[in-house]
């Protein structure tokens, strides 16, 4: 796995998966994460986006279809401030 430690990732396209994120910002980021290993802890996101490909798109389908998980907001609504963690 790819180990980021204390890192600050601005405006990119960041691969979750197969990482280990420890104690790293990301701002303004496009998150990609496709049901792989991935270990976050104590991480912050202002800005960021989230990408759900394959395993993971298909569990946000499945999360959305049986209410556990809000759909996205229609396109040119604003979103809430969010954290990622």
């Amino acid at each position: 796995m790819n180990r980021h430690e204390g890192k600050t990732f601005e405006n990119q396209h960041v691969v979750l998966d197969d990482g280990v994120f420890i104690n790293c910002i990301f701002k303004n980021c496009s998150l990609e994460y496709s049901g792989g290993d991935v270990h976050v802890q104590n991480c912050q996101g202002e800005g960021c986006q989230l990408v759900w490909r394959g395993a993971a798109q298909r569990t946000v389908f499945l999360l959305q279809g049986l209410g556990l998980m809000a759909p996205p907001p229609p396109p040119g609504a604003q979103p809430g401030p969010s954290r990622v963690q």
